[in-house]
């Protein structure tokens, strides 16, 4: 067994204990594993099956930025503890000058504000490694280097993605990544609707297995059929699905009788597949056949189970349609929840091992949604965000986004109610000029990665039943969010 330990700030450890708890520890390959946290006395103790050397990654606090994801630089096992603040401030430095290395090798330009903010990074760090037998000057110290450090990697990821939108956009004109919402019920029957198509030039046909297939052996079309004619009328790009995802609230009742039963259950799914893509063959070019596999426990199935019938259902939409693109998605890439799940494989490495198994995987959908209880995501900062998006990019495959953000902490009784906005993670409380903020920064970087073929927002209107709170484009009364008019703005200057 590896031990890790940390000597965590003494002011305040135990109003941060439950952010420790969500501590994990990640590897060369990225991909978190198992692993124990125990906090007594001010100390940090990490438990995991192997004592291989790695990056500790945990949620703390940085100034106007909220309790982000911060992670260590690479560390061994020692008798001794690690100072857990030190620790992140040379992580979080190390990262970005290291990305900076990269990008300017590459051609990027960088600014004298960036270089006088990481020079501000680098004396707070220095002085906290000279006084790292004196906690409170220690802590001060490696805070305000992580401060400056998380300012410079937002200037930094300004600069990449001023220049590579400023290069892409003289070499090719407006770009054709597509940018859309994903729908939810009859477009036609949500006021507000006629507005969606001024903010994009393509839309995502999301209709649950439970609405699919209500009954068990009997299907319903009428609803995305209702939708792609939207669609159509508005001369949108279409891309549908996703047909089968692994979420409680998307699954039929009927299901559970089956479960803990994989061969069942693959059988019913792949029916479900086979009837969708057989029927509108030659309409619809575009499937995302498989959603959140091998990330959630759900109707008894093991990964390998989860993963099998992912594997089958993306196949048996191959042999309905040898032409269509077919996509599939995951959830939480960043992979936190590893730490604790008894799965093994990851969003990362599952995609690649589905890619490779040649059954039919065209591209990847990732769906984020930092700031929310589970199925969302931890927090990250810009910069982490861009990191992300290029370690996928290694898959060799385009890349699809889904994005949301809550507008408020406020109930909301359309979404699921197993999922909270959690206040904590933002730099102040979410309201609608936040998620507009969010929004056109993390889009817009989304768009200049040339390997980005689309960003979907996750929830057009919160009138709609959805699953992440007041995270739609339009309020519940059906009138536009500020988050609305952003995403016209970029649609209008940018995109074909």
């Amino acid at each position: 067994m590896g031990v890790l330990k940390f000597r965590l700030p003494s002011n305040d450890s135990d109003r941060r204990s439950a952010g420790f708890r969500k501590a994990y520890i990640a590897g060369l390959d990225r991909t978190p594993g198992r692993l124990g946290v125990d906090i007594r006395n001010g100390l940090m103790t990490c438990s995991r099956d192997n004592s291989e050397s790695g990056r500790l990654f945990v949620p703390w606090p940085i100034a106007g930025y909220g309790t982000p994801v911060v992670g260590t630089a690479t560390l061994s096992e020692r008798p001794s503890p690690y100072v857990l603040s030190l620790e992140l401030a040379r992580g979080k430095l190390n990262d970005v000058r290291n990305q900076m290395a990269d990008w300017t090798q590459m051609g990027l330009r960088t600014t004298s504000e960036l270089a006088d903010v990481l020079s501000v990074a680098r004396r707070a760090f220095v002085r906290a490694a000279m006084h790292g037998d004196e906690p409170e000057v220690c802590f001060e110290a490696s805070q305000a280097s992580l401060e400056a450090s998380s300012k410079a990697g937002d200037l930094l990821t300004e600069s990449y993605l001023g220049q590579v939108l400023q290069n892409r956009l003289a070499s090719a004109g407006k770009l054709t990544t597509q940018l859309g919402c994903v729908l939810g019920g009859d477009p036609e029957k949500i006021a507000g609707s006629a507005q969606w198509p001024s903010a994009m030039n393509a839309a995502q046909v999301s209709v649950s297995w439970r609405d699919l297939a209500p009954t068990e052996g009997k299907f319903r079309w009428d609803l995305i059929d209702a939708q792609l004619a939207w669609c159509r009328r508005h001369r949108l790009n279409v891309e549908v699905g996703p047909l089968i995802e692994f979420r409680n609230a998307a699954l039929p009742d009927w299901i559970w009788l089956w479960d803990g039963d994989p061969d069942a259950i693959s059988g019913f799914a792949t029916d479900l597949v086979r009837q969708a893509v057989t029927r509108y063959k030659g309409k619809v070019s575009f499937w995302q056949v498989v959603h959140r596999p091998a990330g959630h426990e759900i109707l008894g199935l093991g990964e390998e189970d989860q993963i099998r019938i992912a594997a089958r259902a993306i196949q048996v939409a191959r042999q309905a349609d040898s032409s269509a693109q077919l996509c599939l998605g995951v959830d939480r890439p960043w992979a936190e929840w590893m730490s604790g799940s008894r799965f093994q494989l990851g969003p990362l490495h599952l995609c690649d091992y589905l890619i490779r198994s040649d059954v039919g995987v065209s591209c990847i959908a990732l769906e984020i949604a930092p700031g929310y209880s589970d199925p969302g995501s931890q927090m990250r900062d810009l910069f982490e965000f861009s990191r992300l998006l290029d370690l996928y990019a290694l898959l060799n495959v385009p890349l699809h986004l889904q994005l949301v953000a809550p507008s408020s902490v406020e109930s909301d009784a359309a979404a699921d109610p197993n999922v909270q906005v959690e206040p904590w993670q933002w730099p102040q409380p979410p309201s609608e000029a936040l998620q507009a903020d969010w929004a056109a920064r993390w889009v817009s970087l989304a768009i200049a990665k040339p390997f980005v073929r689309s960003v979907k927002w996750l929830q057009a209107s919160d009138a709609s039943p959805h699953v992440y709170p007041n995270g739609g484009l339009h309020r519940g009364d059906s009138t536009a969010k500020p988050v609305f008019s952003r995403l016209q703005s970029l649609r209008k200057e940018w995109i074909a």
